[in-house]
């Protein structure tokens, strides 16, 4: 819809004009007609204009003069220059700067009046004007009716693409396809950024342009037109039009802005209406863990509101962010609310339809487990897979977090989640002081430290360490770390001295010699199974005080 050069020069007071230089930029766009009245007229225009004149204000100017005297109507980037004079009186050095600068240099016969020339190309710039805006106005009724109607963002984008007749697509902050009116072209890869191109003035929204190919169309290269779109929250996406039809013109790009329009105001409904939802599973998982429940059927129906399904048995699973370092303590404010939106992400990803909450740096989830009866693992090694998925986006995107996990003992009714749910607390505590700040810990695998977790004084757990091992912790000399790691490598080994040899990378004779050292210093009998179960007990009790004496 754009009124170009060539678009004038079909009109009737133009018939008998005579392009002079610059035939090939006839396609340049008109914005604006004015009569040139003096020399600096460049100081004067916005760009885009059909100047007019009668080259009388430069009379006087020299060849070098007129080249410049285009150049700086070249960098106003002024569509076309409209000279009413015999062209014996235009110099060859004028028209040579024209089509060097890209600017058509036009001979308007002496009988026409400029005001014939006027006339037409500022009817047409304004129902140009009023084309686009009822156009615009047609567009923002009609993405504003799709928003008052909740259709959400998949009837956005194919609105979008019937109005534009290109492909478009809607992607997430990671570049993951939410939704798209052509498969074949949610897979790209990068060519090339353009840097190089004019921002398109029909997006107000900031927007850039690259080059990609397809693989599903034979890497097929095409234009693409990205618009990041902001939300709350960083629940950042982009929109994409794939140039693949033809290129955008002006009533597509007031489309693109609009539909941009429509989808910000829909992330931030959604947003608004996930906070809602997220403080209303949020409270009902309270009341499930902490045991607090009114009427079982009423916890029934508060689920049944947000599509959760209570039926089957469950187990309590915690997620918890902690941070590695000093560096990254100090940047808390904004590494907390990352890290909180990175595991809140990862969780959802993995667990789509998941039971799912969140209080301060803990997430809370109710997995549901297909449990066949109380020996069955498979749903404890189907949990540990998946948490150790997330765990590893999470590293990889924020190395300074780690992310632990506890893990509660299934249940099968919902008014036992609170136990399984204290279990997972526990094993989180627990895990934390004997496995560090990324361990993945189920309180059944505890062992004997589900006992000594409800010993609230720490150093009452001394006097479960056995007396030979107590020798062994006081033993002064400068082997005697060898010596510990060794016996702990032994018994973890079922006492088997040619595993602990391979294991501690050492030779077999090293350790019997070690472990004959071992049983002079502390007078163990490594036949007395009663023994050696105290002995390993008390080399966990150890690990356990040490840990908390280093925290």
């Amino acid at each position: 819809m754009e009124f170009r050069v060539k678009d004038l020069l079909a009109i009737e007071p133009m018939k008998d004009a005579e392009i002079l230089s610059g035939r090939t930029f006839i396609q340049n766009v008109i914005e604006g007609v004015t009569i040139m009245e003096g020399p600096d007229i460049a100081n004067w225009i916005k760009g885009g204009e059909v100047i007019l004149t009668s080259l009388y204000s430069i009379r006087d100017f020299n060849v070098q003069e007129q080249k410049e005297f285009i150049a700086k109507l070249a960098e106003k980037s002024v569509s076309a220059l409209v000279i009413k004079k015999h062209s014996e009186d235009i110099s060859d050095q004028l028209l040579e700067a024209g089509e060097k600068y890209r600017m058509p240099i036009i001979q308007l016969p002496q009988e026409v009046p400029f005001v014939d020339v006027m006339y037409p190309i500022m009817g047409e710039l304004f129902n140009k004007q009023v084309t686009k805006l009822r156009y615009f106005k047609e567009i923002h009724d009609r993405f504003t009716a799709l928003s008052l109607a909740d259709k959400g963002l998949e009837k956005i984008i194919y609105t979008l693409e019937k109005l534009i007749g290109n492909p478009v697509a809607l992607f997430d902050r990671n570049f993951r396809c939410i939704v798209s009116t052509y498969p074949e072209l949610e897979q790209f890869e990068m060519v090339e950024k353009v840097h190089f191109y004019e921002q398109t003035s029909g997006i107000k929204f900031p927007h850039y342009r690259q080059i990609v190919k397809y693989p599903e169309l034979d890497n097929v290269k095409g234009h693409q037109i990205v618009v990041p779109i902001e939300a709350l929250n960083h629940n950042k996406m982009y929109l994409l039009i794939g140039e693949i039809n033809k290129s955008l013109g002006e009533l597509d790009l007031i489309a693109v802005e609009n539909a941009a329009t429509s989808l910000s105001l829909e992330l931030v409904k959604q947003f608004a209406v996930a906070e809602v939802e997220k403080k209303y599973k949020n409270d009902l998982i309270e009341e499930l863990i902490s045991g607090k429940i009114q009427s079982i059927q009423a916890v029934y129906e508060k689920a049944n509101v947000i599509g959760w399904d209570f039926t089957g048995s469950f187990a309590a699973v915690l997620f918890k962010i902690n941070r590695q370092s000093e560096g990254a303590l100090k940047q808390k404010g904004d590494l907390a609310d990352r890290a909180h939106f990175l595991v809140n992400e990862a969780i959802h990803h993995y667990l789509p339809n998941g039971i799912i909450s969140n209080k301060s740096n803990l997430f809370i989830v109710l997995w549901k487990v297909q449990k066949v009866s109380k020996n069955d693992a498979a749903w404890m090694e189907d949990i540990k897979k998946t948490a150790l998925t997330i765990q590893a986006v999470i590293q990889k995107q924020a190395k300074d977090i780690d992310v632990q996990v506890g893990i509660g003992s299934a249940v099968g009714d919902i008014a036992e989640i609170p136990q399984s749910y204290r279990e997972a607390h526990d094993a989180l505590d627990l895990g934390e002081t004997l496995n560090g700040l990324a361990s993945i810990t189920a309180f059944s695998e505890l062992g004997i430290f589900r006992l000594l977790r409800h010993i609230k004084d720490s150093s009452a757990l001394l006097q479960f360490i056995p007396k030979s091992l107590k020798e062994l912790l006081d033993y002064q000399q400068a082997n005697q770390s060898d010596l510990l790691e060794t016996l702990q490598t032994f018994l973890e080994c079922n006492q088997n001295a040619a595993q602990t040899a391979k294991l501690l990378f050492v030779h077999y004779k090293t350790v019997v010699y070690r472990l004959e050292r071992v049983r002079e210093i502390t007078g163990m009998d490594f036949e007395d199974s009663e023994e050696m179960l105290s002995v390993r007990v008390g080399l966990k009790i150890h690990e356990l005080l040490q840990r908390e004496n280093a925290e």
